[in-house]
């Protein structure tokens, strides 16, 4: 098993006869969005039911589905992957499972660090996804294995991973988890996890 097929399986009871099955999402890219400053690659945007939100992926698709596309399939494709976690984030905030849509503003990400890091202080930590910010403002404290850490960061793109996704859930067992930015979000509402998103936007 790993988190974002849970979070699948989880969305796709909490839809179950509300009619969410039928409506169309379009999957599409933004290339002047904001972007999360713990995320990197392009913003795809999905619309559902007059909502938008984000997921940052360096593998956007552009199309129109429907949010049965992904139960029961393995995603074990990125880009399979990166369209679930989009829909995941538009569907929950359709719903008001989740609150948070979009990044922040740039004016939010001085706050934003400062106030990771003292949630991060004199802690270990193990990075699941590609974080350049974490690793400038964080690297003493960054460990090269989830064995050694206290605290688990799993980011968007760490979602996108299969093979890390299934590690990501058996540590996740002992270790404590902090999903981090918009594009965790849905993930981080259906499995009720630990999530860091101070400034994100509805």
């Amino acid at each position: 098993m790993d988190i974002l097929i849970d979070a699948v399986k989880r969305l796709q009871e909490r839809v179950h006869n509300t009619g969410c099955e039928d409506g169309n999402i379009v999957l599409s890219v933004n290339p002047g969005a904001m972007m999360c400053q713990f995320e990197k690659g392009a913003s795809m945007e999905v619309s559902f039911g007059g909502r938008t939100a984000q997921f940052a992926t360096s593998d956007p698709i552009r199309a129109t589905t429907r949010v049965g596309f992904m139960f029961g399939a393995p995603l074990e494709k990125p880009a399979q992957r990166a369209a679930a976690g989009a829909i995941i984030n538009v569907i929950t905030g359709f719903l008001c499972i989740s609150r948070i849509l979009k990044s922040c503003e740039k004016t939010c990400h001085a706050d934003c660090l400062s106030r990771l890091s003292e949630e991060i202080k004199g802690k270990n930590v193990y990075v699941y996804g590609d974080i350049p910010k974490c690793a400038r403002e964080f690297g003493q404290t960054i460990v090269s294995s989830p064995d050694l850490a206290d605290i688990l960061i799993v980011t968007g793109e760490g979602l996108g991973s299969l093979r890390e996704t299934e590690e990501i859930w058996e540590f996740s067992r002992t270790k404590k988890m902090l999903l981090i930015g918009p594009s965790t979000a849905g993930v981080a509402a259906l499995g009720k996890y630990s999530w860091w998103c101070p400034h994100g936007r509805s």
